[in-house]
C-alpha cells in the first residue's frame, strides 16, 4: 500500500492467518499496523517529519521491519508470541524507537542516525 500526502494516516487491521504488509507511506501522518493470529510479517516505510508509526502483532511467526526518514519520527512496535524479530532505521534527528516483545525468539536491531537515506 502506497500512501503520499501530508497529515494523515493509514491504518492495517488483520486478524486470522498467513498475513503480510507492506507500507510506504511519504508526508507526516501515522501509519497503523494490527495484526493477530499466525505467520505475520509487516514492512512499513514512512518519510516525512513528526510521523508516527505503530505495529502490534500477537501470535505465533510475528516479523517486522521499519524504516523513517526524516525530523522526530516515533516507531512504536509490540511483539507477543513466538519466532520475533524487528528490525528498526532510522535516518535524521531527534526520532524515537521502542520495541517490546514477549514470549519466544526474540530479536531486535535498531539503527539510528543524523544522516537521512536518499
Amino acid at each position: 500500500m502506497d500512501n503520499d500526502g501530508t497529515a494523515g494516516g493509514t491504518t492495517i487491521v488483520r486478524s486470522g492467518t498467513g498475513h503480510t504488509a507492506a507500507v510506504t507511506r511519504e508526508g507526516d501522518g501515522t501509519v497503523r499496523v494490527e495484526q493477530h493470529g499466525k505467520d505475520h510479517a509487516t514492512l512499513a516505510v514512512q518519510s516525512g517529519d513528526g510521523s508516527r508509526l505503530d505495529i502490534s502483532q500477537t501470535g505465533v511467526s510475528v516479523d517486522a521491519e521499519v524504516t523513517q526518514g526524516g525530523e522526530c519520527n516515533v516507531s512504536e512496535l509490540v511483539q507477543a508470541g513466538s519466532g520475533s524479530r524487528a528490525v528498526v532505521a532510522q535516518s535524521g534527528s531527534g526520532n524515537r524507537a521502542v520495541v517490546r516483545q514477549g514470549g519466544a525468539g526474540n530479536s531486535v536491531v535498531v539503527r539510528q542516525g543524523a544522516a537521512r537515506e536518499e
